[in-house]
């Protein structure tokens, strides 16, 4: 499941509900600039050599990233989702990514709820 409004998406990863605000990536395209300042490519990762720092190489090729603002797990006793959020992410989104979030959320927590019913209901041989 995937649900996107402008910024905001909740999706199915990791055996959990999350959501996600996406942004723009600032190392998208960025590869030369960090070789011609002395990063090397080790494997799948970029190293710096001079203070030991690296980062996956895969980062330079994606326009957007994304971090995570919240979890859903679906409570089969009272029927509906329980929502963590991480840290204080959720009240520092921007009023248009706050009314975006709750869109999602209703039409997330809605289809979840219909997963979980469906599933549910699927009979056992």
């Amino acid at each position: 499941m995937k649900i996107r409004v402008n910024n905001i998406e909740c999706r199915f990863s990791q055996s959990r509900y999350e959501f996600v605000k996406w942004q723009p990536n600032c190392y998208y395209g960025k590869q030369e600039d960090y070789i011609n300042e002395g990063w090397i490519l080790d494997g799948g990762f970029f190293r710096n050599v001079s203070n030991n720092v690296s980062i996956q190489a895969s980062i330079f090729d994606l326009p957007e990233t994304c971090y995570t603002i919240a979890t859903l797990q679906y409570d089969a006793d009272e029927m509906c989702c329980d929502m963590n959020t991480v840290g204080a992410r959720l009240l520092q989104l921007d009023e248009t990514d706050r009314k975006d979030f709750f869109a999602v959320y209703e039409l997330a927590e809605e289809r979840i709820r219909e997963e979980e019913l469906a599933r549910t209901e699927e009979p056992e041989f």
